[in-house]
């Protein structure tokens, strides 16, 4: 389930207040959006690629089109829903935060109908993947589709909303940062700047209540600078430190490590490799301007472990 958004960033100093106006240091635009990111990450690690895709009529999709098969992305089930593509707009700081606002568009226009015209490739897949810029119902039935065929799914809550019972019932695996992980686990602001051994402490015991509620397979958390933590419906715990890196540009680092974790899990992987390799995929990007010239191949990544081995400690 791909988004595509054509993005346009800009970099500032620091991200302003409420009510300010800053001046940017520099402007950069591109196609993009979670799914879309994800889709094109997974391919250059390797993984054989579908995607199901909401466009405008514009020249923004087809330029969206032309980038899903120069990476072999295929079948590709694309539909022009409305006049114009979604647009989103990135703020970014010169130390790396960075605040993002999307106009979803057709998007939000992808049925289950669209959807179920796909069955066979979706319960064919080793995983599906989506994420909160499609409508539920329509993520609801692609899920649905392929837990029917023993398929692997996996969602992440973002742009964050409450997710629907339904939904959580068919969803394998949850990938979420720190900020939807306190939305979903109804934590306090507070929770979210305390030291990383009390930010850690304190998940895995979140992660272990929701598990009495939730059967699913696995829950992943990503912690920023913190790296990652991770816990299994058998409660295997396991904590991935993150990479000593200086972030350029956080936006797509989160979409990188999605797409590195779903790669590495579909290859056999164990959990702590896995992880491992998702928060490599995530570092590459960060310390890079823009998302997509960004996202690594597999080669890459392994220049990075023979570079970047030691790690910092949580």
């Amino acid at each position: 389930m791909r988004r595509f958004i054509q993005a346009c960033c800009w970099s500032v100093e620091r991200l302003p207040q409420a009510g300010e106006s800053v001046a940017a240091t520099d402007i950069a635009s591109e196609l993009g959006g979670k799914g879309f990111n994800v889709a094109v990450a997974a391919s250059r690690l390797g993984a054989p690629v579908s995607a199901i895709i909401a466009l405008g009529e514009d020249t923004a999709a087809d330029a969206a089109l032309r980038m899903l098969q120069q990476h072999a992305i295929a079948p590709i089930y694309a539909y022009r829903l409305s006049s114009r593509s979604g647009h989103g707009a990135g703020l970014i700081a010169i130390d790396g935060p960075n605040m993002v606002s999307v106009y979803l568009g057709p998007n939000r226009l992808l049925t289950a109908e669209h959807v179920a015209a796909a069955a066979g490739t979706i319960q064919s897949a080793t995983l599906v993947y989506a994420q909160f810029e499609t409508a539920c119902t329509a993520i609801e039935c692609a899920f649905v589709l392929a837990r029917q065929a023993g398929r692997k799914t996996v969602l992440n809550p973002s742009p964050w909303q409450i997710i629907p019972q339904s939904l959580l019932s068919q969803t394998s695996i949850l990938i979420m940062n720190q900020s939807e992980a306190a939305q979903l686990f109804a934590w306090s602001a507070e929770s979210l700047v305390q030291a990383p051994e009390v930010t850690i402490a304190a998940l895995k015991q979140v992660l272990s209540q929701f598990y009495q509620t939730w059967f699913g397979e696995l829950l992943v958390v990503t912690l920023g600078a913190m790296g990652s933590v991770a816990m299994t419906q058998a409660g295997e715990w396991v904590v991935s430190p993150a990479f000593a890196v200086t972030a350029v540009d956080t936006l797509g680092a989160g979409d990188a490590f999605a797409a590195g974790l779903c790669v590495s899990l579909m290859r056999g992987d164990a959990l702590p490799q896995a992880l491992q390799f998702a928060n490599a995929c995530g570092a590459i990007v960060a310390q890079q301007p823009g998302v997509l010239d960004a996202l690594p191949d597999s080669a890459q990544v392994a220049t990075f472990f023979s570079q970047c081995s030691p790690i910092l400690p949580v």
